[in-house]
């Protein structure tokens, strides 16, 4: 009786330590185009979701039977349809083992970063919160992305302040270096308005509206469920004809695109 219930329980760890490699996928695409979208259906005419760069490799999960397309799965989770012509299938056999730090690394890039939605987006409306000279800052930036790498980009904002709330609004252009990359640095450069509203028990300043330059940049990373973090540090001039004052901002926040 003990031994039957040794075997039974060998058995048992016998299927679950080869469940993991029964599940690992079989065959893979490589995009061999210098771009392939990856439509919700089998077919050019279903919405695109997301858009292949060449040599990127996706895991296949089946074939149409109509034409010739595949379902694959992005690196987010979610599945869609890629056209034949645009990848190169094959097989992959098991490597030679990765180091410590390389399995940590894609562990952790597999398990938490997914693909950017930039490539496919037009919109994007982020909200940051963070410091501006040492003070709160809240800061709504709406952008409209000409291509996936510029973008006119709008901000308004609120730093309320000891003495005075200060009112921040303009516009700008921001250039992303790497657009689709899971995180992706960006620079911008903007000019808008800077309006200095006295608090009601100041009664010896006036208010005023000044000139605002600001430059700088970030890092967008996006997350599973395309999930987007933002991450800014720019710099701001606040002047007009006679003095100027800069002030550093550092924030962060979540964008959305459509």
């Amino acid at each position: 009786m003990r031994r039957t219930i040794w075997l039974s329980l060998v058995l048992v760890l016998g299927v679950l330590l080869a469940s993991p490699r029964q599940a690992k996928a079989e065959a893979y695409l490589r995009v061999i185009s210098h771009d392939a979208p990856v439509h919700t259906g089998p077919s050019a005419q279903y919405r695109s979701v997301y858009f292949a760069e060449r040599g990127d490799v996706l895991e296949v999960l089946d074939r149409s039977t109509q034409n010739y397309w595949y379902q694959v799965r992005l690196d987010d989770g979610t599945t869609g349809w890629i056209f034949g012509e645009l990848v190169f299938p094959f097989e992959v056999v098991d490597d030679v083992e990765k180091g410590f730090f390389s399995r940590i690394g894609g562990a952790i890039s597999d398990t938490l970063l997914g693909p950017s939605p930039v490539p496919y987006a037009d919109v994007e409306i982020s909200f940051s919160a963070g410091t501006l000279d040492g003070e709160g800052t809240f800061l709504l930036r709406p952008a409209w992305l000409i291509d996936p790498y510029f973008a006119l980009e709008g901000f308004v904002g609120l730093s309320p302040r000891q003495q005075e709330d200060l009112f921040l609004g303009g516009i700008g252009w921001t250039l992303r270096m790497l657009p689709g990359a899971a995180i992706g640095p960006y620079m911008h450069a903007g000019v808008g308005a800077a309006h200095l509203r006295p608090k009601a028990d100041n009664f010896t300043q006036d208010p005023e509206t000044l000139y605002a330059l600001v430059a700088g940049g970030g890092f967008e990373i996006t997350l599973k469920k395309q999930i987007t973090l933002r991450l800014d540090f720019r710099n701001w001039t606040i002047h007009d004809p006679d003095q100027a004052s800069n002030g550093q901002e550092y924030s962060g926040g979540l964008a959305i695109f459509f």
